[in-house]
């Protein structure tokens, strides 16, 4: 597997691959604009002719902001238009995939059904595809289990071009015990026999500060959480996962980015046994 982060582009692209380099990130990802605003925003020639420079090298995954819910974009408008807004973004930049969190809805059929529409609505307009994100099961957010993330995908119906990003810690903190294989193996069964072999695309790999089953969504360090090594040692040993990306999203606490680098890195023998099964 491909190892990098998600990269701060507040100080601009350039600033932004000059991080990766000194990380030395095989894959980033970003958010396209702030993501705790609703304010639009658009790209310069400059901003375009940087970003060609940070991906020349780099693949770069889009992800939505915290502030659509795209579960309820049917009853809120702004919802729909801050997704097509970032999509847009996306593709302007030649960004071929963009993460988004399902947001919440009290009913759950309504949520997947609002979600689907939506996601529906970006593959019409712009040359994009869309990974579904787990959610890591507070309140009454939508993506919490497998069945409603391939219950969406079914929805939507474009299987080339509709895909899952997997967080660790949200697998986690809503039930799932990743630290054993034979969790993985029930997943990545589930998912590539109703969405489709290739179906997941993408990795956040991150250790959770809460405990199996917590539904409390806190990414923490690698190997010092609730998770421990073994499930990053599993999936970034897994010739199955071999050619995807994965990306931290871990705290942001000194010189733990490098930390965090360094530990994955040294997840990669030639030999793995695995997490427990």
């Amino acid at each position: 597997m491909h190892i990098g982060f998600h990269l701060q582009i507040a100080k601009g692209f350039e600033h932004a691959r000059h991080e990766a380099e000194r990380l030395k990130c095989e894959v980033a990802q970003i958010f396209v604009k702030n993501p705790r605003s609703w304010a639009e925003k658009s790209w310069s020639d400059r901003d375009r002719a940087a970003f060609a420079r940070l991906s020349a090298d780099l693949p770069v995954v889009g992800h939505l902001s915290y502030l659509p819910n795209i579960a309820r974009s049917d009853e809120e408008p702004r919802n729909m238009r801050g997704l097509l807004h970032e999509a847009e973004l996306c593709a302007d930049l030649g960004i071929q995939q963009l993460v988004v969190h399902c947001g919440s809805r009290e009913s759950i059929e309504k949520g997947v059904d609002s979600v689907a529409r939506s996601v529906g609505e970006v593959l019409e307009k712009y040359p994009i595809s869309v990974l579904l994100e787990n959610a890591a099961g507070q309140g009454n957010v939508i993506g919490k289990n497998i069945a409603e993330l391939i219950a969406i995908c079914e929805r939507i119906g474009s299987p080339d071009r509709v895909g899952f990003c997997l967080d660790t810690a949200h697998l986690f903190e809503s039930g799932y015990d990743v630290r054993r294989r034979s969790t993985w193996e029930e997943i990545i069964g589930q998912l590539g026999e109703r969405c489709g072999p290739e179906s997941i695309r993408f990795f956040h790999l991150n250790d959770s500060r809460t405990g199996l089953g917590s539904m409390v969504d806190r990414h923490w360090h690698i190997g010092k959480g609730e998770i421990g090594l073994e499930c990053f040692r599993f999936l970034l040993s897994s010739k199955d996962l071999a050619h995807l990306g994965g990306v931290m999203e871990t705290p942001k606490m000194g010189k733990m980015d490098e930390e965090n680098m360094k530990t994955m890195r040294s997840l990669l023998p030639s030999l793995v046994s695995g997490p427990s099964s």
